[in-house]
């Protein structure tokens, strides 16, 4: 009786210190396929897009995926493409997305978008970027800020 309770603490052994691989490119697919992540909309005021890959990273650590104009899109495409091509363009990805999170103040075009989200009963998060590239802080909608005018 011995010998089979340690062998099967050899196996159990083996197998728990045994070297885990890479997922393949297809183990990958299929975990996507079967468990999609969130998609989160990304708003922000186009006097902070200067952020805007420290604010990606900071929805994919958070174990979502996201998405985001300012990646997309720059800034209008560096105005090559008219502003309504790529608003209408951004108000598709907002209604495709699961969540609305708000970085730094609200210009006239983050409360849109906002609006948009709520009238399509989105989850909107907000987050004060004011201490970037250290953190970023959850806050409520009421303590959000509007964009101060130049």
């Amino acid at each position: 009786m011995a010998t089979i309770s340690g062998k099967a603490a050899e196996d159990i052994l083996e197998r728990i210190f045994q070297p885990t691989t890479k997922p393949s490119a297809r183990d990958q697919a299929e975990e996507t396929l079967r468990h999609p992540k969130r998609l989160v909309y990304v708003a922000m005021s186009n006097k902070v897009f200067y952020w805007r890959a420290h604010i990606q990273k900071f929805v994919l650590d958070s174990g979502m995926v996201p998405v985001s104009p300012f990646m997309l899109f720059d800034y209008y495409l560096m105005h090559t493409v008219s502003k309504e091509i790529v608003r209408e363009a951004m108000n598709n990805l907002l209604a495709r997305c699961d969540e609305v999170w708000v970085f730094g103040r609200l210009s006239l075009g983050v409360k849109v978008q906002v609006g948009i989200a709520k009238r399509m009963n989105k989850a909107v998060r907000y987050f004060d970027i004011g201490d970037l590239p250290v953190t970023v802080m959850p806050i409520t909608e009421e303590t959000a800020q509007e964009e101060l005018k130049d």
